[in-house]
């Protein structure tokens, strides 16, 4: 199966139990691969195994910890975001050079894992 259309949403769920054995399995060979589990766990469950290993074989790699910092930084600006939107507000001076420094830190993970 392929990768959803821009218009298709995933907006349908399923939820599944494991054991803790199981998960952590699952947790080991999607960071083996650099993969979120999610990501992992779909690609197994729909079958596209080897067309995800070739894309996540181009893709470049980078510390999880850094994707998990990284993540919720993207979060928590997100958040903030849709407060200013909701409040009409014009973003604060400070964020303009947050962002800057968070484009740099991406840009020099991005040169060391290469």
């Amino acid at each position: 199966m392929a990768r959803p259309r821009r218009s298709e949403l995933r907006d349908r769920q399923i939820n599944i139990k494991l054991t803790i054995r199981e998960f952590e399995w699952l947790r080991q060979h999607a960071a083996s691969r650099g993969m979120r589990l999610v990501d992992y766990g779909r690609a197994r469950l729909l079958g596209e195994w080897r067309i995800t290993e070739a894309a996540v074989a181009a893709m470049p790699h980078c510390d999880p910890l850094f994707q998990v910092q990284l993540s919720r930084l993207g979060n928590n600006l997100n958040q903030i975001t849709r407060r200013l939107h909701s409040v009409n507000k014009p973003s604060p001076p400070t964020l303009e050079p947050l962002l800057q420094e968070i484009r740099a830190l991406i840009h020099r993970a991005g040169r060391h894992d290469r």
